[in-house]
């Protein structure tokens, strides 16, 4: 049967309809956008039938580049085949969204298809930021690994970090009583009065970031007026920082009170021989300072009558009568039993160094033990200055002679 003129007319209307709405199916199944625009960079087409939140028929006729977010002001005026160009744009509800567009030229203005990549965007930005966080903080504890120990790791993580942040300063806190207590600072002075009470949260605006650990302890930085506010990735950083940072904290005051309980005396608070020793070492020498050994005298009659309570009552009692004579620069140590020993720095003469420990020896109560009577405290003294040559062995059984001597001369022997 002949097919008509007008039949085969429409037949190839119907036709290329079907292939023009089949082709669009595919482009709007392969891409989230597709689009042409005129030769003044309006939407002539648009699909699919809602795009970034807009009905398609109320973008047609409106500038393509009112889109824009941010970045990518040529896209739209491009003359030039592109492909890949990430690009972003407002949606209807003002939150932008990341599309990555292939364009071809079109007559005066551009075909082209685009696809919505804002989660792939996002993704990236946070992987980017977790690498950026995971090196800078590899870096830090790196440093901090390198100085031997945990101190001086605590002193060059705290002095690094503002430039990694950057930062004007940073430091370590730890919180007492209703405020901060400063365990160590790093390049710059800590802004005390930008600080809130532990536990609470920066004013807004006021460029301070804080990461607390479970130690208590808290990893601080700052910034001065002229820059941003800081962000989640600096906060980020501060926050895996703060653990081991805490931990270096901790693990020096560890060493700290291993360090006094190997070189201090319990009962007293003062060194111990060895811990004394130590101290002095390289400074004994004439003209440096003067030796004070101390004998308490009485510890002996004062356990036998009162008990050892009483006993350890006068051995702290006389170590703070020396704690209170001594000057900066004097070093004082209980050398066991009831014997006392202290270097006056600087002081170059036996009548100088009495002048200055005289008031340890003299008679005087014992602090909450008014039954051992208004004489219970007291000690001898023996004084000795260096000899060229001499070492701190020497001196001190030279000043042990002395002191003996003093005892002596008083009508008892040591007790």
């Amino acid at each position: 049967m002949d097919v008509l003129p007008d039949d085969r007319e429409q037949s190839l209307a119907s036709a290329l309809i079907d292939s023009r709405a089949r082709w669009r199916d595919f482009a709007l199944l392969a891409a989230d956008l597709v689009f042409e625009t005129d030769g003044g960079g309006c939407f002539t087409f648009i699909g699919p039938d809602e795009v970034l939140g807009w009905r398609a028929e109320a973008l047609l006729g409106r500038p393509a580049a009112q889109l824009l977010a941010s970045g990518g002001c040529g896209l739209f005026r491009t003359r030039q085949a592109m492909r890949g160009a990430r690009v972003w744009l407002n949606r209807a509800d003002g939150t932008p969204g990341c599309f990555d567009f292939t364009v071809v030229p079109h007559e005066e203005g551009l075909r082209g298809t685009a696809r919505d990549v804002t989660a792939e965007e996002r993704m990236a930005e946070v992987s980017a930021r977790a690498l950026r966080r995971a090196t800078t903080l590899g870096r830090l504890l790196r440093l901090g690994q390198r100085q031997g120990d945990p101190l001086a790791a605590l002193g060059a993580i705290l002095r690094a970090l503002p430039a990694a942040l950057p930062a004007m300063g940073a430091a370590l806190l730890v919180p007492e009583g209703p405020g901060w207590r400063l365990a160590m600072e790093g390049t710059a002075p800590v802004p005390i009065g930008r600080l809130p009470p532990p536990g609470g949260t920066p004013a807004p605006g006021a460029r301070l970031l804080l990461a607390g650990a479970d130690t208590g302890a808290c990893l601080a930085a700052w910034r001065d007026e002229a820059q941003p506010d800081f962000d989640t990735e600096d906060r980020d950083l501060l926050e895996a920082l703060a653990m081991p940072v805490a931990g270096l904290h901790a693990e020096a005051l560890r060493q700290q009170e291993l360090a006094q309980a190997a070189h201090g005396d319990a009962l007293t608070g003062l060194l111990n021989r060895r811990g004394f020793t130590l101290a002095l070492a390289g400074r004994v020498r004439p003209g440096a300072g003067a030796l004070v050994f101390i004998d308490l005298d009485g510890l002996k009659p004062l356990n036998d009558v009162l008990g050892h309570e009483a006993g350890d009552a006068a051995l702290r009692g006389m170590a703070d009568r020396i704690r209170a004579a001594a000057w900066p620069g004097d070093v004082a140590a209980r050398l066991g039993g009831d014997e006392f020993c202290v270097w006056l720095e600087g002081v170059g003469s036996e009548a100088a160094a009495l002048d200055r420990a005289w008031s340890i020896g003299q008679p005087g109560p014992l602090p909450g033990w008014p039954q051992a009577g208004e004489g219970a405290l007291r000690a001898s003294l023996g004084i000795a200055l260096p000899a060229p040559g001499e070492d701190l062995g020497g001196l001190m059984m030279r000043a042990d002679a002395a002191m003996y001597a003093v005892k002596r001369a008083k009508g008892g022997g040591r007790r």
